[in-house]
């Protein structure tokens, strides 16, 4: 009699049932899952740190520069009322202006320009100021390789001719890494134009200069910062008439205020040089009125107590007060440490923006390194996880568990360790970073911090913890799915 054998399909178990044969696995292995997880952690931490103190930084200088923009509108005016500029400032000036603004108008005013030469004006404008950028960023060798010692719209005047366009088209194929912002075509195109566009420039500067001298005569001799106190008036006008884009409703109120409080500060700043008021500082400070500096003054000026005792040595001194009350007083030095958080701010964002995310070239070098090392140290988790489960594995095999099955078990351990890893870096990388950016720029900036970005860093930190342990994972796992049943059972 012939036996029968029946051949059916190999047994599978459903997600539901791996999962929780996964969670039992790490139950039983807690130790050995906490350092995989403590390692996730800590690269999900480093990762996430670098990222929010790349997106507060990036949201600070976007702030301060609008506001320290706002805030140097006065020296601005001072500037473009004493002297029409240089060539190169006229270029960065008008490249910077877009058709409709007070730049663009104004200086389509001065040179008398269509609307039609107005436009191809701009055009050429914006081309010379990206040249001239590209050439400023090079260093020192790079430069002097291309363009010798050619600075500013002095680079244009050597490429013109036929040695130092020859001398830059040689050396630049030689730069491998070095990409040029147009073709050379372009280049040679722009060049042919250079010479009108320099006639436009200095009737840019003609224009400014004739302006320049009705306000020079309207100021009738006094101090170019006196007058644009008084820029809502009289001068404002003048300032006008002569050919100058100066908003009487939004810009000559801000200038003017500005003017009188540099005015003001100037004057208080004077006062170091009278005795009795640095006497009052010297009695609070506990130190001796030679010891007094401006530093002190202000730190003094911000109490508004102090600054009525302040203002009553003025009158002693017979000094000018005139507009100036205690309430001012500490008003101006409140401004004052307000825009010295503001430079302050400024210099510690300087290098925002650049490399992945705004983290920064050198930061985001830094993270791929750790990003490897965190990989390597969860795959050596995960295999170390494989040789102390090889008599695991061959009974799972042998009661008829996949490659497969074997294979997702493992995966779907390290994701498990990466979602709870991932998590607690996540939190940790973020207040570590938050509050070191706070301590850094002070608690004005509270306001400034992105906190929905924060969030989107955290839910793409905690992904990427997951993906780099699901990576780790894949050799270990592929190891424990090929193992034989038998030879498993003999390992010890």
């Amino acid at each position: 009699m012939k036996k029968k054998i029946d051949i059916a399909d190999q047994p599978t178990l459903s997600l539901g049932r791996t999962i929780r044969i996964t969670v039992d696995g790490i139950r039983y292995r807690l130790f050995r899952c906490s350092v995989t997880v403590a390692v996730i952690a800590v690269a999900v931490a480093f990762l996430m740190n670098i990222m929010s103190e790349s997106l507060i930084k990036r949201s600070v200088a976007e702030d301060t520069r609008e506001r320290i923009d706002q805030s140097r509108l006065v020296h601005e005016w001072m500037a473009r009322l004493t002297a029409p500029g240089s060539f190169e400032s006229i270029l960065t000036e008008v490249a910077a202006a877009s058709p409709g603004t007070p730049v663009y108008e104004e200086t389509a005013q001065m040179t008398g320009l269509s609307a039609g030469d107005m436009t191809a004006f701009h055009a050429d404008v914006r081309a010379a100021a990206a040249y001239m950028r590209f050439f400023e960023t090079l260093d020192y060798a790079r430069r002097r390789s291309l363009v010798h010692t050619a600075v500013g719209v002095g680079v244009f005047d050597r490429l013109r001719a036929q040695d130092g366009m020859r001398q830059f088209t040689e050396n630049i194929r030689t730069m491998k890494s070095l990409r040029f912002i147009t073709s050379q075509e372009d280049l040679v195109a722009f060049l042919g134009r250079w010479k009108d566009l320099e006639v436009r420039l200095r009737q840019v500067q003609e224009g400014r200069a004739k302006g320049i001298a009705k306000v020079t005569e309207a100021r009738a001799g006094h101090p170019i910062m006196e007058s644009l106190a008084g820029a809502t008036g009289a001068f404002g006008e003048a300032v006008r008439l002569a050919g100058f884009r100066f908003d009487a409703q939004a810009l000559a109120p801000e200038v003017a205020a500005q003017a009188k409080r540099l005015l003001e500060i100037r004057l208080l700043e004077k006062t170091m040089e009278h005795r009795p008021t640095r006497q009052a500082i010297a009695q609070d400070f506990n130190v001796l009125p030679a010891d007094v500096n401006v530093m002190m003054m202000w730190k003094y000026l911000r109490s508004e107590k102090n600054a009525a005792v302040y203002l009553e040595r003025m009158k002693e001194s017979e000094m000018d007060v005139a507009g100036l009350d205690a309430k001012r007083l500490a008003w101006l030095a409140e401004t004052r440490r307000e825009e010295k958080a503001l430079i302050r701010a400024e210099l510690l964002t300087a290098d925002a923006g650049g490399g992945i995310m705004g983290m920064g070239e050198r930061m985001s070098w830094l993270l791929l390194v750790s990003m490897l090392v965190c990989g390597i140290g969860i795959s050596n988790a995960m295999l170390m996880t494989v040789t102390e489960r090889f008599q695991e594995i061959a009974t799972l095999k042998c009661l008829g568990a996949l490659d497969g099955f074997i294979m997702l078990m493992f995966v779907l351990e390290s994701c498990f360790l990466g979602v709870v890893g991932g998590s607690i870096g996540a939190v940790l990388g973020n207040v570590i970073g938050t509050g070191r950016m706070l301590y850094a720029f002070g608690v004005r900036f509270v306001g400034t911090v992105p906190f929905l970005e924060l969030v989107f860093g955290m839910v793409v930190a905690v992904v990427l913890g997951v993906i780099l342990a699901a990576l780790a994972a894949v050799y270990p796992a592929f190891k424990a799915a090929r193992l034989a049943p038998m030879e498993a059972m003999r390992i010890e």
